[in-house]
């Protein structure tokens, strides 16, 4: 199968942090997103990747390269302007190799068992395999509705706080899929084309068969600042496992440390919080729970909790 990461969208939730980088290359934990997710690929199988790239798409080329210092190949998908969820897939044709496709959206945060989602694909011979989940609030998304045998038999657009009291369903698209390449040969090249509102339900009116795969563990879309910061404290409880940290120490329960940091013994750190590369706590430092504190930082006085980038320096 090839992997294709959609990252051209220009992450205006994010602002203003994405006002000068990409949304894919901002780094959980010091760890840039997409560089965790092609880690998630490789060790899947997954080493042929197409990355559709628009907003900023240059810094993504210059820090991933062609991705041999991961032991993938991956070719870049440029987005003159911008193509919807599914533009991208049809302008990307002339690299598909025949095999399924899997697409990821580069926001999402999951130990999602890619294995087992392709292995559903297979096995039911579906032309698309959507990965569902549930969540508490439906009113932020559009739901899917599924039937015997796990066939999607519907969609529904986003539902009011009124009609979501009325619904029993609250299993919504992940943003993870394994589709057929041929499903996108009969739209045209170049134009703005929605998985949501076109291609999902073509396929549908089509009576192609398009299966529902269930992810029950952990899954966050980390498209706002709130989100963002909550995805990488869960990693530090342990909410979200499927996130390696190399070179990161965890020195209490809770509490995170690079190899290279500098901590002086009356230095107080909370739970859960991290510290990041080449960083100096002094004596005075308090780190209150919830810091997620990044590389190259100085400290020796008191900090509120909170995401902070390289080089803080509070005294």
């Amino acid at each position: 199968m090839q992997a294709v990461i959609l990252a051209g969208g220009k992450g205006t939730r994010l602002r203003p942090f994405t006002l000068l980088q990409p949304k894919p290359l901002m780094p959980l934990l010091e760890v840039p997103f997409l560089e965790w997710m092609i880690g998630r690929c490789r060790r899947v199988g997954l080493t042929d990747i197409l990355l559709s790239v628009g907003y900023l798409g240059r810094q993504i080329e210059a820090a991933l390269g062609d991705g041999s210092q991961w032991g993938v190949k991956i070719r870049y998908i440029p987005e003159e302007t911008p193509l919807d969820t599914a533009g991208a897939l049809v302008l990307a044709q002339p690299y598909f190799s025949g095999d399924p496709l899997v697409v990821f959206n580069a926001d999402i945060l999951t130990d999602l068992d890619l294995q087992a989602l392709m292995e559903c694909h297979v096995q039911s011979q579906a032309a698309a395999t959507l990965t569902l989940t549930h969540v508490e609030d439906i009113t932020a998304y559009g739901l899917v509705e599924v039937g015997e045998g796990g066939q999607i038999q519907s969609f529904r657009e986003k539902p009011t706080a009124a009609e979501a009291l009325t619904l029993t369903t609250n299993t919504i698209n992940a943003g993870t899929y394994v589709l057929d390449p041929a499903i996108f040969s009969g739209y045209p090249s170049g134009n703005p084309l929605s998985f949501e509102r076109r291609v999902f339900p073509d396929l549908l009116n089509q009576g192609q068969r398009m299966q529902a795969y269930l992810h029950e563990g952990y899954w966050r879309d980390l498209g706002n600042p709130a989100s963002y910061y909550h995805g990488q404290l869960d990693i530090l409880s342990g909410r979200m496992t499927d996130f390696p940290l190399e070179n990161v120490q965890e020195q209490a329960p809770g509490v995170w440390i690079h190899n290279t940091a500098h901590i002086e013994p009356a230095a107080q750190l909370g739970s859960p919080c991290y510290i990041g590369t080449q960083t100096w706590l002094g004596s005075r430092a308090q780190i209150p729970a919830g810091t997620i504190l990044g590389g190259h930082s100085w400290v020796d006085g008191s900090l509120q909790p909170g995401v902070y980038g390289p080089g803080t320096l509070v005294v």
